[in-house]
């Protein structure tokens, strides 16, 4: 009977550590996505007036609009983990209680049984009765064991009434914490409403400026190119050169992003436009709209491999980490000249922060010799 409880046990706290796990999780992903969207919030109040930034602020939204999405998703999933444990709670529950039933039953029919030879149970008489001094101990060690037996089951009812009271006070905790996160899914869902609604309305008044649109995306797109064909002629020229080893690769996931506070507003590969949803946009990094801070910085150890000034990207500057690059574009002054060992979080520059959509906006592209990689993955959230 021991073993059992000790595996029952052992089994309950089991679960319960995953369960705690799978929740501090989901906890730490709340907090980042609520994180995202006091971020987004600040900087739509921030750009939320001034014309030159229309597409900034609907990419803003959008990107409220898909943390939003995922904290709902976050919530749903915690949810989930909580009717689960609910639901072994409250099995656990029902078996303690059929469980206490039967020991108080068996306890009912021992006391029964016990008023009903009560005669027989009169110790004196039990001793007395006895044929022999041995025979008289026996019945001795018996009835002394027996009275302890009864004794432990009154003990064992007790102690299992109070696990079944605690179990009852947890389950009202958990059903407590299940309807506060429901609230909090509604509360959500109303928010995304808003933004999606937001969203519309801004797309509608841009699209009446379709022409102008389609020309600053060509624009874009060509800076781009210029941008990739200024790293892929430093990778060929750099190509016969032996460069110093790094331990970059492992960084993935960890590295301290480039600007002090910012929200990514473009991600990497071909997406479509905020606005011309017939339009696909290709990026070979990331875009981050920063809020008041436009400092640059180095992600990793490396040395300053060029500068150079692209149209529409401003200033850009190219770090080498082993046979890995990064690319931080759209600076307005930088600190730095070719050949400088940088080391991770030193500064690059300024980033511009003009007139237009592209101000306070660092591009950040990583590089793994000739293959662009997804620098949303080898940030740190």
């Amino acid at each position: 009977m021991h073993l059992r409880y000790s595996f029952i046990l052992s089994f309950l706290l089991f679960n319960l550590a995953v369960f705690s796990q799978n929740i501090d999780d989901l906890q730490s992903e709340k907090k980042r996505l609520e994180e995202e969207l006091k971020k987004s919030s600040k900087m739509l109040v921030l750009y939320g007036n001034q014309k030159n930034k229309a597409i900034t602020n609907i990419k803003l939204i959008n990107a409220q609009i898909t943390s939003r999405e995922e904290l709902i998703n976050v919530y749903n999933k915690e949810i989930s983990l909580i009717n689960d444990d609910i639901h072994r709670l409250r099995i656990d529950i029902e078996k303690s209680v059929s469980e206490l039933e039967q020991i108080k039953a068996d306890y009912a029919r021992l006391i029964q049984k016990s008023f009903e030879n009560r005669k027989i149970y009169n110790e004196v008489a039990f001793f007395l009765g006895a044929e022999s001094f041995n025979a008289a101990y026996r019945r001795f060690i018996l009835f002394k064991e027996y009275n302890k037996f009864r004794k432990n089951q009154g003990i064992l009812i007790q102690t299992r009434t109070s696990e079944l009271e605690e179990k009852k006070s947890l389950l009202e905790v958990k059903l407590k914490v299940q309807n506060t996160t429901l609230q909090s899914v509604l509360n959500e869902k109303e928010e995304l409403l808003k933004s999606r609604k937001n969203l519309d309305q801004s797309i509608d008044s841009l699209k009446r400026k379709e022409r102008q649109l389609k020309a600053q995306i060509k624009k874009n797109q060509e800076s781009l190119e210029k941008l990739e064909q200024a790293i892929l002629k430093l990778i060929e020229e750099s190509s016969k050169e032996s460069f110093t080893a790094s331990d970059f690769n492992k960084a993935i996931g960890k590295l301290k992003w480039p600007v002090n506070s910012g929200i990514i507003i473009s991600k990497f590969g071909e997406h479509q436009h905020p606005v011309l949803k017939y339009v696909k946009v290709n990026n070979n990094g990331v875009d981050i709209q920063c809020q008041n801070d436009n400092k640059c910085k180095v992600v990793f150890d490396g040395v300053v491999s060029r500068i150079v000034t692209i149209p529409g990207y401003n200033k850009t500057v190219i770090i080498r980490h082993g046979k890995y690059l990064t690319v931080y574009a759209n600076l307005k002054s930088v600190l730095l000249k070719k050949g400088d060992k940088v080391i991770k979080g030193s500064l690059i520059g300024e980033i511009y922060d003009g007139e237009g959509e592209n101000s306070n906006v660092l591009h950040f592209e990583i590089w793994e010799q000739n293959v662009k990689l997804n620098p949303e993955k080898w940030l740190i959230n």
